[in-house]
């Protein structure tokens, strides 16, 4: 019997969405842990040793973070309904990179200077410090909107000439690209910006329309108390202690940090690095045992002090 897909998650974070979105594909039940979108999350940093961002996917004591793994993760235990592999799913793969790194601030900051007046002060100081590169004044996020714009608006025309021949990037079938590359769609649509950016882009609208239909899966609340309380009760799957990198030997203690996001380091003792993903052990009194995992692709892993 498999364990629960537990997800932690809040309604409006894209790569939630995105995560959300790919259970409905599969079909999956699911456990909804709501947290917050902004600091403190201390049931979720208590679960992740130090990790905040969303989504956090918890199998008993497993904790997956990133959207990226995540899905590769539920793509791994549940490979039916399948998605497209090959070279279409590769490119799809690709795609979804780039728009994690270049599409989705860019929505994030369409959508953020159209409701510059409306953002609570609070959530404007939380994504401050987040990534103090960047600039979250009202001001600063009004005044950029046209700029944004039409930086947004060749992007979407040619995603929209892209799917002129197909139903997915992934070609018949969804690849894990396609929820990638949905999100922040998903995202700039929440205000509209896909129909006022993109007028004329009928086959982007209607493969949004094709995802979206895919549902949700079937979600029952659980508690943040309820979740770690299940990691406590659980040991971690087994792995065998590996490494591919020189200078981090199983076993030893390492800091593991998303690209840009200096303040959110989860150290603990490293127990398999490969190519792919880089899991550590954490212990604690509220956790018990628990394997934190993480997608190699965008980390950055460092030896740590003992």
């Amino acid at each position: 019997m498999r364990e629960e897909l537990i997800l932690h998650h809040y309604e409006g974070s894209p790569y939630s969405e995105k995560i959300r979105l790919l259970l409905g594909y599969k079909g999956l039940d699911w456990r909804s842990v709501g947290i917050a979108p902004m600091l403190p999350k201390p049931d979720l940093m208590t679960l992740t040793h130090g990790y905040r961002r969303a989504p956090v996917l918890q199998i008993g004591a497993d904790v997956y973070c990133d959207s990226a793994l995540i899905g590769a993760t539920i793509e791994r235990l549940h490979a039916s309904p399948a998605l497209a592999g090959g070279a279409r799913g590769a490119s799809a793969g690709l795609l979804s990179h780039w728009v994690d790194q270049d599409l989705f601030w860019r929505a994030v900051r369409y959508v953020m200077g159209l409701r510059a007046e409306q953002i609570p002060q609070s959530m404007l100081d939380d994504r401050q410090q987040m990534h103090p590169q960047m600039r979250f004044e009202r001001a600063t996020l009004a005044a950029d909107l046209p700029q944004v714009a039409a930086q947004l608006r060749p992007v979407l025309a040619l995603l929209d000439a892209a799917l002129a021949e197909d139903d997915f990037f992934g070609g018949a079938l969804p690849a894990p690209g396609d929820f990638g590359l949905y999100h922040p769609l998903w995202f700039l649509n929440n205000v509209g910006g896909v129909a006022a950016l993109a007028p004329e882009a009928v086959h982007l609208r209607a493969w949004m329309a094709r995802m979206a239909a895919f549902g949700k899966g079937n979600a029952t609340p659980m508690t943040a108390a309820e979740a770690i309380d299940v990691a406590l009760r659980a040991a971690p799957a087994a792995l065998a202690p590996h490494s591919v990198e020189a200078g981090l030997a199983p076993g030893g203690q390492v800091e593991v940090m998303p690209l840009g996001y200096p303040r959110e380091a989860v150290r603990g003792r490293l127990v398999r690095l490969d190519e792919n993903g880089v899991s550590v052990a954490l212990d604690s009194a509220a956790t018990g045992l628990v394997h934190i995992h993480f997608p190699r692709l965008g980390y950055h892993v460092q030896a740590a002090a003992e």
